[in-house]
């Protein structure tokens, strides 16, 4: 930090070294801090000494510049953590199908949803839709579930989701899971080629 604001420089492994001066865009999949060596520390400052590794994360990455698509936030390092039951409160609202949810105090809880019952079921097939910067990339989901892919993703704020659906039948759909780190390969080179021209909107509007 100084006189012309905060920065961030850093060597990877390989010897690479990132500056953030020469960042163009920001693709952040960074889901955890690396708290493997805090199993070092006494066991009562251990969850003091994690939060202040999350915060210093969650500072370097707000120090990288814009475009940065799954901005951190004080919820997660790349975006807000939504617990289950909110993720379905949404897709609700979004008009897509969902299954009747319950937790109890003996439940762990989870950000992904996945029902047994369904995913399980004779017959029953799993399909993933991925949703980037208001487009949809799955070409085995109807357009209903497709425009309700898109509400989910403005509704939630995100830009970037993964949204899984589990069919019986070609009229049957279910939510079976919400995830903000979707596989991108799913997308194949369309996806890419969509997300690269996306950034480069992006780092126009950014001047």
């Amino acid at each position: 930090m100084g006189r012309e604001g905060a920065s961030v420089a850093f060597t990877l492994a390989d010897g690479r070294e990132i500056h953030s001066r020469t960042v163009r865009g920001v693709l952040n999949r960074l889901r955890w801090a690396p708290v493997k060596n805090l199993i070092y520390t006494r066991p009562e400052e251990r969850e003091y000494a994690t939060q202040e590794l999350l915060a210093f994360f969650t500072s370097w990455l707000h120090c990288l510049p814009k475009p940065v698509l799954n901005k951190p936030s004080p919820h997660g390092l790349s975006g807000r953590w939504r617990h289950v039951s909110e993720w379905i409160w949404l897709a609700s609202k979004a008009g897509l199908p969902t299954t009747e949810y319950r937790q109890s105090s003996r439940d762990l809880a989870s950000e992904f949803l996945f029902s047994d019952s369904i995913a399980s079921g004779e017959g029953t097939g799993t399909v993933e839709a991925i949703v980037l910067n208001r487009r949809v990339f799955c070409v085995e989901t109807p357009p209903s579930l497709r425009e309700g892919c898109l509400r989910l993703s403005e509704v939630s704020g995100t830009t970037i989701i993964g949204i899984e659906f589990a069919n019986s039948s070609e009229d049957s759909w279910t939510l079976a899971g919400v995830t903000t780190m979707p596989d991108l390969r799913q997308g194949g080179e369309e996806l890419l080629d969509w997300l690269t021209q996306s950034f480069m909107k992006w780092r126009e509007g950014f001047g």
